[in-house]
């Protein structure tokens, strides 16, 4: 689709520019923040400061590779032309890299990479005058506001470093709502299946009632995405928030309430302890609330028990393990474990599911036996 869309082209790195608006930024921010238009991307602050920021996502390591390997052009950067600065572009997908030559070449250029019998000065300076002048690719489609998010998109859902939850969640929720793709025509898009894509769907425009509810649209938070995502798929912890697939919201407002609370640091408690904060502890708030156990939840409410130890204490009352709850949780993940990491780990999945074939086959014996005679392994 966007093949047409892309041409070679060689440009100095002085006319490249790092996107104050990366994709990957948002995942930091806890409430939505103004686009810098094009006017303002060449300016000198906004490339500090999003040099800055991209520094915290890790350069080291492509620098060092940039160091060893010069800049090879098996993944150019991709750009696209600054409205207003003719000749000027701006990154749309490569920001880390440009960061890290741009890093690598200030270091040659202040001199402080220690040499060895490969890095010499005239290896060095061979290197900086190398990469004067970059090959790259051009964008010049018409879809310029969210092409940053669409291209990325397709190389990290499932890919070379994979987008964090929410950030899937958001270009997936833009994709439908905006451009009106159905689930397969999105997940057709970044190489994932429909039931996938409606998960991500389903779970960002659960952050989004958050961010729209006028008691806790200040607390709300993208890290919160993946609490979100198990609430939509948990059985229990759906019906208890009163999950609409049409509306795509939760109607229990006085139980939604109280989850926001729940997932929130408390003000009012002296550690601040947020009584959920990890995916997991959405499965244990199922249990209790399949076993209807209101004395259990209020003590959660409280801070008289963490989820955890309430958990712990509705198992030790249960007269049989869950079985029924352990696999189907077993299969509700082996289930998600999209097509991309089969074709990227394919001997280790191999392995790991001859592994638990053997467990389950242990396992089925087991059963086999009691059913077949005296009631006993």
């Amino acid at each position: 689709m966007y093949n047409d869309q892309l041409g070679a082209k060689t440009l100095p790195i002085d006319d490249i520019y790092l996107d104050p608006n990366n994709p990957r930024f948002w995942s930091e921010q806890s409430h939505e923040t103004p686009e810098v238009v094009d006017g303002k991307v060449v300016d000198e602050s906004q490339q500090t400061r999003t040099s800055q920021r991209i520094s915290e996502h890790g350069l080291q390591e492509l620098k060092n590779s940039i160091l060893r390997n010069g800049f090879l052009p098996l993944d150019r950067i991709v750009v696209r032309e600054l409205e207003g600065h003719p000749g000027k572009y701006v990154v749309i997908e490569g920001n880390r890299r440009l960061s890290a030559l741009r890093r690598l070449r200030e270091e040659i250029d202040d001199d402080v990479i220690p040499e060895s019998d490969t890095i010499t000065k005239a290896y060095l300076g061979a290197l900086h005058d190398a990469t004067d002048r970059l090959d790259v690719l051009v964008y010049r489609g018409a879809e310029t506001k969210d092409i940053a998010w669409i291209l990325q998109g397709i190389r990290h859902i499932g890919g070379i470093r994979d987008w964090l939850p929410a950030q899937q969640g958001k270009l997936v929720a833009d994709q439908i709502d905006r451009d009106g793709l159905s689930l397969s025509e999105a997940g057709q898009r970044f190489g994932l299946t429909a039931q996938q894509v409606g998960r991500r769907y389903r779970s960002y425009k659960a952050l989004e009632q958050m961010r729209a509810d006028e008691e806790f649209q200040a607390k709300a938070d993208n890290k919160y995405y993946s609490l979100f995502e198990e609430a939509v798929r948990q059985k229990e912890v759906k019906e208890w928030l009163g999950w609409d697939d049409a509306s795509k919201t939760f109607t229990r407002e006085a139980n939604l309430k109280q989850f926001y609370a729940w997932i929130c640091p408390d003000e009012e408690n002296a550690d601040k302890a947020r009584r959920i904060h990890d995916p997991r502890h959405i499965a244990l708030l199922g249990r209790i609330l399949a076993a209807r156990n209101a004395v259990l939840l209020d003590k959660i409410d409280k801070h008289e028990l963490t989820i955890e130890a309430a958990n712990q204490q509705l198992v030790d009352k249960e007269d049989r393990y869950d079985w029924q709850w352990a696999f189907s949780k077993v299969s509700s993940l082996i289930g998600d474990i999209p097509s991309s990491a089969v074709e990227k780990d394919a001997d280790l999945i191999v392995e790991a599911i001859t592994s638990v074939e053997m467990a389950l086959s242990n396992l089925k014996k087991m059963a086999q036996a009691v059913v077949k005679g005296n009631g006993k392994i």
